[in-house]
């Protein structure tokens, strides 16, 4: 094949995204990642409502923040209003805040007189009456079991739609992290485009808990009834997480958290059935406290069993591990997943944690000096954008969408590593490494042609590249014409 001289790179591969659910809503949803102002996100609205008609939901489901936008704000009421007055309209905001539309709280069941939900809140004004924003996952999840069901055969659109998508940014392959309260059901729309052969990125599957209360009977089951493992090269099951235990979950580390005595020992549990039943384990731990307590748990079962140390087991996060814990990651042969979440969410950390403390976070310098392999990825589709480029860029610059919290320059990667970090190491985490991730004889035939080179460009370019040619399994799954066109013009 002639690239006209073109670079060309693996395919890259996010080793951490709830790529499954957002693909489930893919078409049901109005996307903001590009948006750069509200008068172009309130367009959007506006002409997704005019798309599906009087009394149908609109909504946005993460991936933005509003301190990409002009305005540096998110949309009031008022103004879902006035863009969709026949439609009820729900707006999140990665997961800090939602904002309903008059039309959409009738929807939900909810006045002025309204308690707020179990694990949530409903803002008010100063005479008590809703403002239309929201707070916490429990509110949260009122309009988003609304807005996002949909007929049959939607999940199925949706994931082939959203596939298309990744292959244009040069993503072969995804590692998909489950999520809170995702259940098996979840997954058949996935399993459908399997089984017809239509899945064009290798779709990787770490399972979550999926009843709050019942985590180790879940893991039970799972573990007990399923074969680590299972799957092709186009589809399989790759372990146990990102949250093996809902109680042992810190979201994003912004808020207090601390571990039970309870979940600990359930966890301690669901961890030797992982390892008694050889599956791999990918858990959530942003806080050093917490990651202190999962790793009390690994620790456990190895001396028990022998079985944890050297089985691919991984952290997801560790933005504010310790030496003294990384140190224990790497005795035990574990890798860290690291993702770019700071890159909108930069000044919350610097406001929660301090300019120091988000200065090495993640402390990626420490993990290169132990040796410890690193998987990137971005947690999309609703914590972050989902672009990969905008983490490589995010890997190699530090930077954030406005310049707070900018990691510090021992924490950061050259433009190879953390090309490696997308491809060659991502492969790690699944057991991969010797077929995937490298442009060799013998390894998967999956490659992308990038619109700059990224060895070559400048900073600001990275964060923008896409993909010119994309192959998985050596067929073509996104193709610019941009090659075609380069041909013709040396003919």
């Amino acid at each position: 094949m002639d690239l006209g001289g073109r670079r060309v790179i693996p395919g890259l591969n996010d080793a951490h995204i709830h790529a499954m659910r957002g693909g489930l809503s893919w078409t049901r949803t109005v996307h903001w990642e590009d948006v750069r102002s509200l008068a172009e996100g309130l367009a959007l609205i506006r002409e997704d409502a005019r798309r599906r008609g009087p009394g149908e939901w609109v909504s946005v489901v993460g991936g933005w923040h509003s301190r990409q936008l002009a305005e540096g704000r998110a949309p009031t009421r008022a103004e879902l209003d006035e863009a969709a007055p026949d439609n009820p309209v729900y707006v999140q905001e990665l997961y800090d805040r939602g904002v309903v539309n008059s039309a959409g709280l009738a929807a939900c069941g909810w006045s002025d007189e309204s308690p707020d939900p179990a694990r949530g809140a409903l803002l008010r004004d100063d005479g008590g009456r809703l403002t239309g924003e929201l707070r916490g996952v429990g509110a949260f999840a009122v309009p988003l079991g609304l807005a996002l069901a949909g007929h049959e055969g939607q999940g199925e659109q949706g994931i082939l739609a959203m596939n298309a998508v990744l292959a244009r940014h040069g993503l072969t392959g995804v590692v998909d992290a489950g999520g809170l309260l995702v259940t098996p059901r979840d997954y058949d729309p996935l399993y459908a485009v399997w089984r017809r052969g239509e899945l064009d990125v290798r779709t990787r599957l770490f399972i979550s808990a999926w009843t709050r209360g019942g985590e180790v009977d879940d893991i039970d089951r799972l573990t007990a009834l399923v074969q680590a493992g299972s799957g092709d090269g186009m589809l399989r099951i790759a372990g146990v997480g990102e949250i093996p235990h809902l109680g042992c979950h810190d979201m994003e580390g912004l808020d207090p958290f601390e571990m039970t005595e309870a979940a600990h020992r359930e966890l301690v549990e669901i961890v030797r059935l992982c390892a008694e039943r050889g599956w791999r384990m990918s858990i959530h731990a942003v806080l050093n406290d917490t990651l202190g307590g999962v790793l009390d748990a690994w620790e456990e079962v190895e001396r028990e069993t022998g079985l944890v140390a050297g089985r691919g087991f991984s952290i997801v996060h560790a933005d504010e591990a310790t030496r003294e814990n990384l140190e224990r990651i790497a005795r035990l042969g574990a890798g860290i997943l690291v993702q770019s979440r700071l890159v909108l969410k930069g000044a919350d950390y610097v406001e929660a944690w301090g300019a120091e403390a988000t200065a090495s976070a993640p402390p990626i310098g420490d993990m290169r000096d132990l040796g410890i392999i690193i998987g990137a990825g971005t947690d999309a589709t609703r914590a972050n954008w989902f672009s990969p480029w905008s983490a490589i860029w995010w890997l190699v610059t530090g930077g954030t969408v406005d310049g707070s919290g900018v990691r510090d320059e021992r924490h950061r990667m050259s433009r190879l590593e953390a090309i490696a970090a997308y491809t060659r190491d991502a492969a790690w985490f699944t057991g991969e490494q010797a077929h995937r991730g490298r442009l060799l004889p013998g390894y998967d035939a999956d490659a992308c042609v990038p619109t700059a080179d990224p060895l070559d460009c400048a900073d600001d370019e990275l964060r923008g590249i896409l993909s010119d040619l994309t192959i998985m399994a050596g067929r073509i799954t996104h193709d610019s014409g941009a090659l075609s066109r380069v041909g013709a013009d040396e003919r």
